[in-house]
């Protein structure tokens, strides 16, 4: 079958807009992901979107970052904190987590013993968006059992006396009990609330987007974490005086942001299926059922937009054409990012950078944290890249608390 590489930024940009293009980047994954948000199409996935929008809304960002964040990162960063350090490739993974299970509506106790069991089930699920990306494609049958029993675990120990508990609280709600603003504010409530029954949303679909909410909460969110983490120690051997600016300056704090996202999309590809035949902005043409690959490493990384460094790490860059300095990777179109602004956060001007309620993200929040702490390199330990998939993933990136380099944001 043809597959048509898009490389060029705009028509990256036009073609992810293209409504007969089915997204087709996990068709490898048969058994966790096919009826989850980012993969459904047309109606489908605008109702399903429509649902979790309802969640995933600005006020709801304000309350997690002000209110659920402080005690979920610190339930991450003390036992670290206590350490003198760790390895990256764990804490991005066990903050993020913390962070996202309470969002996707899964209750747990807090406890490391908890944290690490969900940890180790969304470890085996996180193989499937990365399934299609294998380097030794013979590993997909072992993974695809490896992920049903994940998601049967996850099931048995997580979601099922979560869902029992939100729909004794629905059922509240329905009778006059309580009011609609005691209702949980998290994905099972949300899809409780819109399709109540099993017949409206099959259970075990229900079940599924539970775990992918937090798969791409917190897995997603932490490569990102851990290809930030590394550049901007980096960049301090260049230039020491930016661990004090980032922590004054919540607009430079976004150009590191923005700018390791631009270099480290969540994923190098985004790769959809033609429906019909048609014309694409390039000038090719897809048949029906023709694959249309938008290679976003390298649409992110054109000189001609980006700059003759682009493929170098430089927050201080200024894009061409008043692009993003993030790219394209938060995608485009109907399956732009859900969790964009959890991630990244809003645009940070002059005019908000001050206000307690600007939404600066999760990356923001947890990057000052360490920072706060003297977050350095270890130097006894090396760091090492999972060459099992062409995402860039860290197998270890082992780092230390310094005190000598702890920054305050009051300073």
């Amino acid at each position: 079958m043809s597959e048509h590489f898009v490389t060029g930024y705009r028509y990256a940009e036009q073609t992810l807009r293209l409504p007969d293009l089915h997204q087709a980047l996990y068709d490898a994954d048969t058994v966790f992901l096919p009826k989850t948000v980012v993969c459904l199409h047309g109606e489908e996935h605008t109702k399903k979107k429509r649902i979790f929008s309802s969640v995933f809304n600005r006020r709801f960002y304000k309350h997690y970052q002000n209110h659920v964040f402080p005690k979920a990162v610190k339930e991450t960063m003390d036992p670290a904190i206590a350490a003198g350090g760790g390895d990256m490739a764990q804490f991005a993974y066990r903050v993020l987590i913390n962070l996202t299970a309470d969002s996707a509506g899964i209750d747990r106790r807090h406890t490391e013993k908890d944290t690490d069991r969900l940890l180790a089930l969304l470890g085996k699920l996180g193989h499937a968006p990365t399934m299609g990306q294998l380097t030794d494609p013979s590993d997909r049958n072992r993974l695809l059992a490896e992920l049903k029993e994940a998601l049967d675990a996850f099931r048995d120990e997580f979601f099922e006396p979560s869902l029992a508990k939100r729909k004794a609280i629905v059922a509240q709600f329905a009778a006059g009990v309580i009011e609609k603003s005691d209702l949980p504010q998290d994905a099972i409530t949300a899809q409780l609330l819109s399709d109540p029954t099993d017949e409206d949303l099959p259970y075990d679909e229900r079940m599924k987007d539970a775990a992918f909410f937090i798969l791409a909460g917190a897995f997603t969110t932490a490569n990102v974490l851990m290809n930030q983490v590394n550049n901007v120690l980096d960049w301090f051997e260049d230039h020491p005086k930016d661990r004090q600016n980032l922590m004054e300056d919540p607009i430079l704090m976004q150009k590191f942001i923005w700018e390791n996202a631009r270099l480290h999309p969540a994923s190098p590809i985004t790769k959809r299926r033609a429906l019909c035949p048609m014309h694409l902005p390039d000038g090719h043409n897809a048949n029906t059922d023709e694959f249309v690959t938008v290679d976003l490493t390298k649409t992110n990384r054109h000189t001609d937009l980006f700059g003759k460094d682009a493929e170098a790490f430089n927050p201080h860059r200024t894009p061409g054409n008043n692009l993003p300095l993030h790219g394209l990777s938060f995608g485009g179109g109907a399956h732009v990012c859900l969790g964009k602004l959890l991630a990244v956060g809003v645009r940070i001007t002059e005019d908000n950078k001050d206000a307690e309620e600007t939404e600066v993200g999760t990356i923001a929040l947890v990057l000052k944290d360490l920072l706060r702490h003297g977050v350095a390199r270890d130097p006894s330990r090396t760091a090492e890249i999972d060459e099992s998939t062409a995402r860039r993933h860290f197998k270890t990136l082992p780092f230390i608390f310094d005190r000598t380099l702890a920054v305050s944001s009051n300073a």
